[in-house]
């Protein structure tokens, strides 16, 4: 599994909870080690994927992504 494989995983299940978003951002940084190439990849599989976009938590998912890679140096 690629990191961005697992922020995906993580991130579309920290959506699937009640969890801070600031505690959700956090865990999502130190899971991809500030790998911002992943975080867009994870990203950008989660809104390509037919499934996703059905998916209640894909944006509130996306959402936690798009905070994290603003958190990321460029």
């Amino acid at each position: 599994m690629t990191t961005a494989d697992s922020v995906r995983e993580h991130a579309l299940a920290l959506a699937r909870t009640s969890v801070d978003r600031d505690e959700a951002v956090r865990e999502l940084e130190a899971l991809c080690e500030g790998r911002r190439v992943a975080v867009v990849q994870a990203r950008q599989q989660m809104l390509s994927s037919p499934d996703g976009s059905e998916e209640p938590a894909t944006g509130r998912a996306v959402e936690l992504l798009d905070e994290l890679l603003g958190r990321l140096p460029a």
